[in-house]
């Protein structure tokens, strides 16, 4: 072993911080990006918002924007006066604003209430015992998201401790069970559909004796051997089974709540005079510039090296910022013209004609690396004549074409679903039948490839579409 000292040459790629900002900043949504600029605004004194015009919304696009970096420099080195030195805040809006605001957040309705709290309700209004309301609600605090028990109601007992009786539990149980929606306490599915039945007047003998001794048979579309082991026609079965099939066997996820997502397109097509236009929406962006009171502020700090040293980084950060958003949309609006013009059929006739469509075929149309391309088209829309799709929507592999063509999954998928809409139902086609009516219509493909396909559509099999 030995110490030593060695030289060797040896090539590296290191991304600039221009570059991190840029990739960053290219992943955003514009719900996002609006957020991001939000944060390095007040982070930084030397970017300004100016707030577009109406015109300039309507008027401006990724080329324009992209040609005004002269005018962002000539920004910097011009000085204007300004009468506030620490005009880096939006400027407070008007009172009666504000108050509309409030009325209109006071108006919003409010989150509705679960499925615990809507059964302890009901356990406060009715007249049950107060111990029985107690047991009740730890009964309730057992339940999942489904309204099934967590556990046995012996264990959920047994873990309440001596300071019950087991007459009192049962009889909180029962109450519990008597509440709205039906069917919710019950330890399994059985359960939970008999208590269901027995919420009814009516006698349902034959129901009964299918939910305790078929159900595994019914999932298995199996009504001949549950008739004949029930002494019965299947026509009997068959009606025994819709009633079976009108109840809930998750009744809790009624009482499920969860916040409206709201999609923002940044990718608008529309056509226009018979011509497809595509921009990049943007109108809800501020316009960054350089702060003009920042540059004066440098211009007067000459001499103090350490202000100077900090207002010169962040102006240098305010300048990547900007160029990396006109960048974002200029990447945005060159992907999206590619995609648009790739997918003219599917713009101007529906979704029928939806091509096969891979990242690299757009990759090399626009010049830039697939990375890139998938960076782009993360978690963004693309609103579009026939609705809003994601961008992924777009990219999709193909099956071969007896012309040697691809033709797109999503119409394999739709083609296989029209298929299966239209068969007997009596006699149902397998999945060697439709790929062989698939491949008389020109396409290539393998009965285990109609399988995955029809199992990613979650359709049932042949034997389980089958009708008695």
């Amino acid at each position: 072993m030995k110490l030593e000292l060695t030289q060797k040459m040896q090539q590296s790629q290191i991304l600039a911080p221009q570059m991190i900002l840029s990739m960053d900043i290219l992943l955003l949504a514009v719900a996002d990006l609006e957020q991001r600029i939000e944060n390095e605004f007040a982070e930084n004194p030397a970017l300004e918002l100016s707030e577009r015009e109406p015109e300039e919304q309507s008027k401006e696009s990724p080329s324009e924007t992209q040609s005004s970096e002269g005018e962002l420099f000539e920004k910097i080195d011009a000085f204007q006066e300004s009468s506030e030195r620490d005009d880096f805040r939006p400027k407070p809006r008007a009172a009666g604003l504000s108050d509309d605001r409030l009325e209109m957040l006071q108006n919003t309705e409010g989150k509705p209430l679960g499925l615990k709290e809507q059964l302890i309700l009901q356990l406060h209004v009715s007249e049950f015992h107060d111990e029985v309301q107690k047991i009740g609600e730890e009964i309730v605090n057992n339940l999942d998201h489904r309204g099934y028990l967590f556990s046995s109601a012996e264990d959920i007992f047994a873990s309440m401790g001596g300071g019950h009786q087991k007459s009192e539990f049962e009889r909180a149980l029962a109450a519990v069970r008597s509440l709205e929606p039906a069917g919710v306490a019950a330890e399994d599915l059985q359960q939970c559909l008999l208590l269901q039945l027995q919420r009814d007047r009516q006698d349902y003998p034959l129901e009964t004796q299918i939910i305790l001794n078929h159900l595994e048979d019914l999932h298995q579309n199996k009504l001949p051997k549950i008739a004949k082991d029930l002494g019965t026609t299947v026509d009997d079965i068959k009606d025994a089974v819709e009633i079976i099939t009108a109840l809930d066997p998750v009744p809790g996820t009624r009482y499920e709540s969860s916040p409206t997502i709201y999609i923002r397109p940044d990718i608008i097509v529309e056509k226009i005079d018979g011509e497809l236009q595509v921009r990049v929406e943007n109108g809800s962006l501020p316009q960054l510039k350089i702060s003009e009171s920042c540059r004066k502020v440098l211009k007067e700090s000459r001499g103090n090296t350490e202000v100077v040293s900090f207002v010169r980084k962040k102006i240098e950060s305010a300048q990547w910022l900007i160029q990396a958003v006109r960048q974002r949309q200029r990447t945005l609006y060159d992907i999206a013209v590619s995609m648009v013009e790739y997918q003219r059929q599917f713009m101007e006739k529906g979704l029928h004609k939806l091509r096969a469509m891979r990242m690299q075929t757009i990759a090399d149309l626009v010049s830039v690396h697939i990375s890139t391309i998938s960076r782009a088209i993360k978690g963004k829309y693309m609103q579009t004549p026939y609705g809003v799709f994601e961008l992924r929507y777009f990219f999709t592999g193909g099956v071969g074409k007896a012309d040697g063509e691809l033709e797109s999954r999503r119409n394999v998928y739709r083609q296989i679903g029209a298929i299966i809409g239209n068969e007997d139902k009596a006699r149902p086609l397998s999945d060697s039948d439709i790929a062989g009516i698939l491949q008389k219509e020109g396409l290539s493909i393998a009965r285990r490839t109609v399988t995955k396909y029809r199992e990613q559509e979650r359709i049932p099999s042949s034997r389980l579409r089958k009708t008695y």
